[in-house]
């Protein structure tokens, strides 16, 4: 199973995510390093824990930020001071401009379904960067994204990422019931599991019920897990 690290960037600052309620998102409060710059974090992150990818979420460009379009600025530092990471955007790409931009600076973009117009829109970013990664996004009020793409697997990413906003740092688990309906229905398709990862036996569940991956922060940063737990899930 393949474990990544998700770090969220707002206003310059790496924020704790709650839900999926991002009005209410704060710097984050992280028992791995007291800063909350992004390469202060990354770093700590990986004093810790031997990860070869980084997965950031851009919310200033996903909620499009008037004052602060996005990070991408700073997100190029950091790729430039850990060369040796493979770095996942979510941007909020949703036109080739969009993704001509993040392509541009050599990142992995994550196509987020709740920032997209269309399956025809879609289609095209996808055949524009077939090494991007579809992320299916689940809010309080379900699937959010164009009518169509959630039951037409033909479509998505290999893998794909199943993001449970709700479950993300509410302490409450992962997502298990979603997980274990998409995979009796796309038995063949590849499934990152994000939101709600607590410690090492929700990861295990998540790897029981078939997971190809888990995308994870709050664990991390309240050290609910060790370098060797993290090794020994690692492919």
């Amino acid at each position: 199973m393949h474990i990544i690290p998700v770090i969220d960037l707002m206003h310059g600052h790496v924020v704790q995510a709650v839900r999926g309620q991002r009005q209410h998102y704060r710097p984050i409060q992280s028992q791995l390093t007291s800063s909350h710059h992004l390469i202060d974090v990354v770093d700590a992150i990986l004093q810790v824990y031997p990860f070869d990818c980084v997965y950031i979420a851009d919310l200033n460009a996903i909620t499009k930020d008037t004052q602060l379009a996005d990070h991408r600025a700073l997100i190029q530092r950091a790729m430039q001071s850990f060369p040796q990471i493979t770095w996942w955007v979510d941007a909020g790409i949703c036109t080739s401009q969009d993704l001509q931009r993040w392509q541009g600076i050599g990142v992995t973009p994550i196509l987020a379904s709740e920032v997209l117009g269309s399956i025809e829109s879609y289609q095209q970013l996808y055949q524009q960067a077939p090494e991007s990664r579809l992320s299916l996004d689940f809010f309080s009020e379900g699937f959010k994204g164009p009518a169509g793409l959630l039951e037409n697997s033909a479509l998505w990413s290999q893998p794909t990422i199943l993001m449970s906003l709700p479950k993300v740092g509410a302490q409450q688990g992962p997502d298990l019931d979603r997980l274990m309906h998409m995979r009796q229905h796309t038995p063949k398709q590849q499934f990152y599991a994000a939101g709600g990862v607590r410690h090492m036996e929700d990861i295990q569940a998540l790897a029981a019920q078939g997971a190809y991956g888990v995308l994870i922060a709050s664990a991390l940063h309240q050290k609910q897990l060790n370098s060797r737990q993290i090794t020994t899930f690692q492919p």
